[in-house]
């Protein structure tokens, strides 16, 4: 997947976490390279995250990953982007 396409992802990973984060001030940038953890994410927001992430973009995210691979929004879009790639690859 070309850089749009990360980009693409990457957008929307961001909307939607805006949405699932109940503690993030409507209209605020996020920081996509920040530590999630360090911006305030708590556990259950992660979750809910990662869940949408699978439904969304049809990738099954593995908790055999690196913590790395979920630490912030650019790591999660890495993670997508290699997932349909290799997805893409196998077909």
């Amino acid at each position: 997947m070309g850089n749009a396409g990360s980009e693409n992802v990457l957008a929307r990973l961001e909307e939607i976490l805006a949405e699932v984060w109940d503690d993030h001030a409507e209209g605020e940038p996020i920081d996509r390279g920040a530590s999630l953890l360090e911006l305030g994410v708590d556990s259950l927001t992660l979750m809910i995250l990662l869940d949408r992430m699978e439904g969304e973009f049809h990738v099954a995210w593995d908790p055999e990953h690196p913590p790395s691979a979920f630490s912030s929004l650019l790591s999660l879009a890495g993670s997508v982007t290699a997932e349909q790639s290799d997805g893409a690859a196998r077909t």
